[in-house]
């Protein structure tokens, strides 16, 4: 409709107020151009009643309306124009400078008719006191309108005309964004959606005549991006509208200003306007591929999972209602728009009354399905009664529906939005398929799992073993998923209720777990958190009763868990999870609780971060809990377990007050319950310190009486403060009475020990504040010395380094440690003075480092003992790790030489006496210090103990080069390689080439197979010595290398240079390896043997791990003749072999390695040559092949797709580009292999939109 002076008179009339704030926005949208305005200022709304201009002006080029320069403007609403009119210019004159009105347009404007007008204008004008006067009325700003169709278009939307078939963008915006609670925002749109945002935006800017398609889950959803990306870019409005009907195309044709043109409706641009400078946007809905325009197309996808959470958070949601409704929409703000409609016109979706709706019911209780499983397709027919065939034709119908409920991502069928779906589509749910899904759902739970007919250490291959569930895993978890939907949110369906949908779900979860064996539980391991919510006291109950049961199956999960590393499984998760989901209800928090404790007395192998008791600490956590219970309820739970499982509520009392640093891994929520609604965020800092309080006051309470447990209190940041101390002192103070034992008194002891080293050594407190409030603890621990005396001092023997009761702090190393050697020497001499030797070899059995003792031996004088007597007698056989023979060593590597070389004598001399074997006497010298001293006295003593020294000996240091070659040389004689290379691999400078090839070469032998284990990097280091001495022949260190290599690991391939370099330049190297790895192409076969068999296997490795290339030289560079003749004699010998077709094959894998040529032509000459080959189809195949595995492993965000896929396809297609015209076979394989990351890419694009489906 188009808009006439009377318009905006009458809107004058009957809107006073309102014209008098608006009608400068709409004058300042008139004047506005992007290209030549330069000032502008005319204020509107609640501004307009500041004293300034109405309107200031600068502006490069002007029209009709608009005066050239700068320009000064007044708006008057009144009756009495001519009135208003002089007033304001009398006024305005007198205010403004000479100057400025002699460089100034002075415009008045009014929305009245005024007749007199040009009389006025021209009264004003000869007075020549601005550069020109000018004046516009109603009729004036009617045909002003008509020149700007985007603004005509909004003022018409606000005096309430509408009919030519288009409407402004803010309207539109509006429309669609304020029609749900809370509103969309701009933000919130754009979340995740900066790329195409931005994309859009320059697109918008460049004029092409071809229609720009924008495909999302809906047309409404793509038309209001597009809107709301052109609003918020700053671009003007006035030159921008949304077309809502065909006819709309009529107000665009005429009105060469406008620049956008946004269809509202796919069929809408049936027809449009095509010219230069429009730009023409069309939306379409993702499955409606036969509407796509022809053209440009930007792909909408829904936000991640996160990213929406964030964004209905931006808009008001509650940050557990945000997750929930990020998972029930699907992620599609078209179904939050509906789920949150304020209009009820656009709660009801259109797809409910298309014809093939029936088949929703399949989504609605299936929600997802593979269609390449055939057990999954089995499924649905079975759910259906129909021949899957005539269902996948409804679904591909359905899919290409605008806002269509389902996905359709590869071979899998899925619900966008299940709770949604269930929403709108269960009431049409009939009984009969209630039964038939329920008798599935029961079918699948109850089957199994495969994988547990395997060997633990075997499980992780469950799928190349095909011990797997005919049914997919998605199919599986969308059936649980389903159970736990229909329980929760199918009584509010009226025909769902009446068929007691809720007690169906907990009558099949019931059946599935009430009394079931530990392989019930195993099987079902990864499903217990969806079961667990779909049927919550259910699952409490099952899980009580196991644990009651003498085997308690329910524990299985936990002792079934071992290893976290690469083959280990975590079968427990899923139950902690599911108690963790279960805990937010503050009605279930107290049996989850105890549930918990009796968990977590069972032993977790491996280390695993999901345990019990971090699940049970979780919930009551002082600044975090995960639970929706009150502080109240949450003490009156504690107080619950105190009384049921004191243990296990003291490990979370600890824990509760604990000082410092903490972090929190939140606890498993809720996926469609509302437990957990605001809760779980943090709690206040008066609840933090009344949770503290209660923990200390319950800790103090149930230590009172357990030494362990006050140890744990001085061990705790928080209970060893200066006002929490006294407290504990006095649990502590029973503990000084004679009835109780030693080994509590040294608990405790040692806690207080450590205490008063702190203090007195870092606490910065003045030595009588400290004297002040320590004196009591120092008082405490001397009362609480043991009795016995080797219990007494045993702690200065239990480790090296010692936290003395006493300020240490300023003494350096040496006085440290003597002031240790006193304690230690004073301590043996005590223990020796009251209860002889005996006490002495009772304090070697208990203490933990016996070997201190031996060094504290040897600086006393003990009466009446023989030292070789007593280690004659006492060392029994010398046996490494017992604590005797540790002490012994000890002893003898801290005496003097003179001494020791004595004491070894006489102790020999005594040992021969009574009777001693080469093997012991072997063994004692063992324990001395590796010397020449030692080793002399060794070979002293014979040949036999000679001989069993060096194959006891472990020696631990290399001393100077001359006694590492004799060492070395005696290990080899003693048939000792590997201890030989541990010994000299910090060394191997100084360790002469041929006695490492020797080593090495006995090792391959046999020798030592089970001596100390070598790191593979000190074996690369031991062939790169052997490479750069060149002392060893070529052809001997290649076959070194060949033997060693699988020894070398992964990283350190590179180390057997001289086996790759001989393998690129010896033809007959090449073939050798070929032979090992494959059989003959014709003729019979051989049966492989355990030694071919491993040489194959080493050959793999080898050929597969070669990355040099034949023909290079010192530079890097190759010899392009080299190249092509290693290639075509290699090929002769594997003919010659009868391995032709694996001969090409690999040398083409080889080959994919070559480089560029200078212009980045890939790969370079040569290699196009020999490709190029008619008949090298294997190498042209291995080329493939090693071009492709030399990409090695990848890495990408969960939902990038395959974008890398697309740019390697793009850059070989590139170089295929190059040479078509001159290598027609190498371009035809650079094509081949595009191609193949193309469908890669492809495939990576369905596991990422799965991925994003999974969230």
């Amino acid at each position: 409709m188009r808009i006439t002076a009377s318009h905006i008179v009458e809107w004058a009339n009957t809107n006073a107020k309102v014209t008098q704030t608006h009608l400068p926005l709409w004058i300042r949208r008139l004047c506005f151009d992007p290209d030549a305005t330069r000032q502008l200022s005319f204020p509107a709304g609640d501004s307009t009643y500041t004293p300034s201009w109405d309107g200031v002006l600068y502006t490069e080029k002007g029209n009709a309306w608009v005066p050239v320069g700068a320009s000064r403007w007044e708006i008057g609403c009144d009756q009495d124009t001519r009135r208003k009119a002089n007033a304001e210019y009398r006024k305005r004159t007198d205010q403004t400078s000479e100057e400025e009105r002699r460089a100034c347009t002075f415009v008045f404007v009014t929305p009245r008719r005024w007749m007199k007008k040009s009389g006025w204008v021209t009264e004003q004008r000869r007075k020549n006191e601005w550069a020109d006067v000018r004046a516009y009325d109603a009729d004036d700003l009617e045909q002003w309108l008509e020149q700007t169709p985007a603004v005509a278009l909004q003022f018409a939307e606000e005096l309430g005309l509408s009919g030519w078939g288009v409407v402004s963008l803010s309207r539109y915006w509006d429309l669609w964004s304020r029609q749900c609670s809370p509103a969309i925002s701009f933000d919130a749109l754009f979340m995740d959606r900066s790329s195409v945002h931005d994309d859009l935006n320059k697109r918008i800017q460049t004029d092409s005549p071809d229609p720009l398609a924008i495909r999302a889950d809906s047309v409404e959803e793509a038309a209001a991006f597009a809107v709301a990306v052109v609003i918020a870019s700053g671009s003007p409005q006035d030159q921008a509208l949304v077309v809502t009907e065909p006819v709309g195309w009529r107000y665009v044709e005429p009105n060469p200003q406008l620049r956008i043109a946004i269809t509202a409706r796919t069929e809408t641009a049936a027809n449009p306007v095509l010219r230069d400078g429009l730009r023409v946007i069309v939306p379409y809905a993702t499955g409606d591929l036969t509407s796509k325009p022809k053209g440009d197309e930007l792909i909408l996808e829904r936000p991640n999972i996160y990213e929406f959470e964030k964004a209905l958070i931006a808009i008001g949601l509650e940050e557990s209602d945000a997750k929930r409704s990020a998972l029930s929409t699907g992620r599609s703000w078209t179904v939050f728009r509906r789920q949150k409609a304020t209009n009820p016109a656009i709660q009801r979706p259109a797809w409910l009354n298309a014809p093939q709706s029936a088949s929703l019911s399949l989504l609605c209780l299936l929600g997802a399905w593979h269609a390449d499983k055939t057990a999954d397709r089995q499924v649905v027919e079975r759910l259906a009664a129909h021949p899957y065939e005539e269902i996948e034709r409804d679904l591909r119908q359905l899919a290409g529906l605008d806002d269509s409920p389902i996905l359709s991502i590869g071979a899998v069928w899925k619900a966008k939005s299940p709770l949604e779906l269930l929403s709108q589509f269960g009431e049409r749910i009939t009984s009969d398929q209630l039964d038939r899904f329920f008798a599935i759902a029961r079918e699948m739970l109850s089957s199994p799992d495969p994988q547990l007919e395997l060997p633990d250490e075997e499980r992780w291959m469950a799928q190349v073993r095909r011990k797997v569930h005919p049914y997919s895993g998605l199919l599986f978890e969308s059936v649980c998923d389903s159970l736990m939907k229909l329980a929760v949110r199918g009584p509010e369906q009226g025909r769902l209720q009446a068929l007691n949908i809720e007690e169906r779900v907990a009558g099949l979860i019931h059946e599935l777990l009430d009394g079931a064996d530990g392989q019930r539980w195993l099987s079902l391991a990864s499903y217990l958190p969806t079961l667990a919510e779909a049927a919550p006291d259910a699952f409490l109950q099952a899980v009580e009763k196991s644990l009651r049961l003498p085997d308690a199956p329910v524990t299985r999960l936990i002792t079934e868990t071992r290893s976290s590393g690469f083959e280990g499984c975590c079968w427990h998760a899923g139950l902690l999870w599911a108690l963790e989901t279960l805990a937010w209800a503050p009605n279930r928090l107290a049996r989850v609780a105890l549930i918990l404790a009796d968990l977590s007395h069972l032993q977790i192998k491996g280390n695993w971060g999901n345990t019990p008791s971090e699940s049970l600490f979780g919930l009551f956590r002082s600044w975090l809990p995960q639970t929706a219970a009150s502080l109240t309820e949450r003490i009156k739970v504690i107080d619950l377990l105190i009384s049921r499982d004191e243990e296990a509520a003291f490990g979370v009392l600890e824990r509760i007050a604990t000082d410092g640093p903490q972090t929190a891994t939140p606890a498993s929520r809720p996926k469609w319950r509302e437990d957990d609604a605001g809760a779980g965020h943090g709690v206040t800092y008066a609840e933090i310190h009344e949770m503290l309080a209660v923990a200390k006051e319950r800790l103090f309470r149930i230590s009172k009486g357990d030494a362990a447990r006050i140890t744990s209190l001085l061990n705790n940041s928080i209970l060893r403060r200066r006002e929490e101390l006294p407290k504990v002192l006095v649990l502590i103070e029973p503990f000084t009475k004679a009835a109780v034992t030693d080994e509590d008194r040294e608990i405790l002891r040692t806690a207080l020990r450590k205490i008063i080293h702190w203090h007195r050594n870092y606490d910065e407190s003045s030595t009588i504040e400290l004297d002040e409030w320590l004196g009591p603890v120092e008082s405490c621990y001397e009362q609480l010395a043991p009795q016995d005396l080797v219990t007494r001092h045993r702690w200065l023997f239990d480790n090296h380094w010692l936290e003395l009761h006493r300020r240490e702090r300023e003494e350096d190393f040496n006085e440290r440690d003597n002031a240790i050697t006193q304690l230690r020497t004073s301590a043996i001499t005590e223990i020796y003075q009251a209860t002889g030797i005996a006490g002495i070899e009772n304090l070697i059995a208990l203490c933990a480092e016996p070997g201190i003792i031996g060094v504290t031996l040897a600086r006393v004088v003990l009466n009446d003992f023989s030292l070789p007597e007593w280690v004659a007698t006492k060392g029994e056989d010398f046996i490494p790790g017992t604590h005797i023979t540790w002490c012994i060593g000890g002893f003898l590597r801290a005496l003097s030489p003179p001494v020791s070389g004595e004491l070894l004598q006489n102790v020999i001399a005594l040992g021969k006496q009574i009777g001693w074997d080469a093997t012991k006497l072997a063994r004692f010298l063992v324990l001395a210090r590796p010397e020449r001293d030692t080793w002399h006295l060794a070979e002293t003593c014979g040949p036999e103990v000679y001989k069993a020294y060096w194959e006891d000996v472990r020696p631990t240091h290399c001393g100077n080069e001359e006694d590492l070659v004799f060492v070395f040389e005696r290990l080899l004689e003693a048939k000792r390689p590997l201890t030989a290379l541990q010994y000299s691999q910090h060394s191997l400078k100084q360790t002469p080439p041929t006695l490492l090839f020797s080593a090495l070469q006995k090792l391959l032998q046999g020798e030592e197979a089970n001596g100390p284990r070598m790191e593979s990097w000190h074996l690369a280091k031991m062939l790169e010595r052997l490479e750069n001495s060149g002392e060893i022949e070529k052809m001997d260190l290649i076959q070194l290398e060949f033997a060693l290599f699988p020894a070398l690991g992964h990283g350190q391939e590179a180390s057997a240079a001289t086996l790759f370099a001989g393998i690129m330049s010896e033809p007959s190297l090449f073939t050798q390896l070929i032979c090992f790895l494959y059989k003959p192409e014709h003729g019979e076969r051989e049966e492989p043997t355990e030694t071919s068999q491993a040489a194959a296997e080493r050959a793999w490795k080898i050929l597969h791990a070669c990355k040099r290339l034949p023909g290079i030289q010192a530079d890097g560079t190759i010899d392009e003749g080299v190249f092509i003749q290693f290639i075509d004699a290699a090929r002769e010998l594997c003919r010659h072999a009868d391995r032709s077709t694996m001969g090409d094959q690999t040398l083409g894998q080889i080959i994919a390695h070559v480089p560029a040529d200078a212009d980045g032509t890939w790969p370079f000459s040569p290699a196009r040559e020999l490709l190029d080959r008619p008949d090298l189809e294997e190498m042209r195949r291995g080329f493939s092949i090693g071009t492709k595995n030399k990409r090695g492993i990848t890495s990408r965000s969960p939902w990038d797709g395959g974008s890398q896929e697309r740019n390697l396809a793009a850059y070989y297609r590139g170089q295929a580009e190059r040479v078509q015209y001159t290598h027609p076979y190498v371009a035809a394989l650079l094509e081949g292999i595009a191609k193949d990351y193309e469908h890669h890419g492809k495939r990576e694009d369905e596991e990422a939109n799965l991925r994003k489906e999974s969230f």
